[in-house]
């Protein structure tokens, strides 16, 4: 069995005292039947292959996709864009190590990818990097790289490190620039956060605000890798606050501060600019997921973006939710909606506040 790491005990403990707290929070906001069987899967993934190798693991849970069939829609939109724009580059990008030690949902214990399969992997990544460089707003995509922290598949371009998550990432949020809500000074808030992929990049961009809601041990892992990317210095740690002002004196420009669901409503009516969640809103009971919808919508003054699944059922909660379904309150209109670019069975939609 493997032997823990002193980093493995410290997420272990940040695991129990959040889920202690999460014991505490109303009916609304616990897990429902589909995630209660995904904490479990985490949790023993986790604990199987070390907090040193999530991004192998846990993260293929949250939004990072192990895509290799050419049959998968994701290859063929990162064919069809590459074809539309060709370009030599990704053709020269490099897997530095073998692709093992991964887990999902689909397979039994850790695998590895075969050379082909990896080659393939390799080649879908560094297709979907020139989709997020020709999509950067702000260059990002010239600076930053991805954090060799939790052990991600290393896949070099350009002489960078980079990854499905960073580009993603860099993608979502040259979305939501456009609206304004992404600059020095902004109050950020993400329902459902995974490790932190988008966090970190919203926090390498810009000093901002920026508040992470989500359970155990999503919310475990993203506050231990943050800490390590970012520096102690600008992690402002989840405890169970109950008194607004307190939590406010402690959320500054730079800051990225971590709460469980529940603790959304210490914040004042559109005390955010932007609100925004990803791939979560179907993976909930259906008055979970409305809830949320109109907590997002009332906590933001000015945005709120949406990236969910276009269509999808939960047989764990009997919900099926589709694009049409999910309506902010009614002063909320749509100011940009697109087939997500990289995911094509996702829509991406940005909301601005009409009054």
């Amino acid at each position: 069995m493997r032997e823990g790491t002193p980093a493995d005990a410290e997420v272990a403990a940040l695991i129990a005292e959040m889920r202690r707290g999460m014991r505490d929070a109303p009916a609304i906001y616990q897990p429902g039947d589909f995630w209660d069987g995904l904490i479990s899967v985490n949790l023993e993934m986790l604990e199987t292959e070390g907090i040193a190798n999530f991004k192998r693991t846990v993260s293929n849970n949250y939004y990072n996709w192990m895509v290799t069939s050419l049959r998968d829609p994701q290859v063929r939109r990162a064919l069809a864009n590459w074809c539309a724009r060709p370009t030599p580059v990704p053709l020269m990008s490099r897997l530095e190590q073998p692709a093992s030690g991964l887990r999902t949902l689909n397979r039994q214990g850790a695998y590895r990818l075969s050379r082909f399969d990896a080659w393939r992997y390799k080649l879908f990544v560094s297709i979907l990097w020139e989709v997020a460089r020709r999509e950067d707003r702000d260059g990002l995509t010239r600076h930053l790289e991805e954090p060799t922290t939790g052990n991600p598949l290393r896949i070099r371009q350009r002489g960078r490190l980079i990854s499905q998550d960073l580009a993603n990432s860099i993608i979502e949020r040259s979305f939501v620039a456009e609206a304004g809500v992404t600059a020095d000074g902004a109050r950020v808030a993400e329902l459902g956060a995974g490790y932190g992929r988008l966090a970190f990049v919203y926090a390498s961009a810009a000093s901002l605000t920026y508040c992470i809601f989500d359970i155990p041990p999503a919310l475990s892992v993203s506050q231990w890798y943050l800490r390590q990317v970012l520096g102690a210095e600008r992690v402002v740690p989840h405890t169970r606050w109950r008194d607004w002002a307190t939590v406010e004196s402690n959320l500054r420009p730079g800051s990225v501060a971590f709460f469980t669901p529940d603790q959304i409503e210490l914040f004042p009516d559109r005390w955010f600019d932007l609100t925004q969640t990803i791939s979560t809103l179907p993976e909930m009971p259906a008055e979970q997921s409305a809830h949320y919808l109109r907590v997002l919508g009332d906590k933001s003054g000015r945005a709120l973006f949406l990236k969910q699944w276009r269509r999808w059922r939960n047989p764990d909660d009997a919900v099926e939710l589709r694009e049409a379904d999910y309506l902010p309150p009614e002063e909320w209109r749509v100011a940009r909606r697109r087939i997500d670019p990289t995911q094509p069975m996702f829509f991406d939609q940005l909301w601005l506040r009409g009054a």
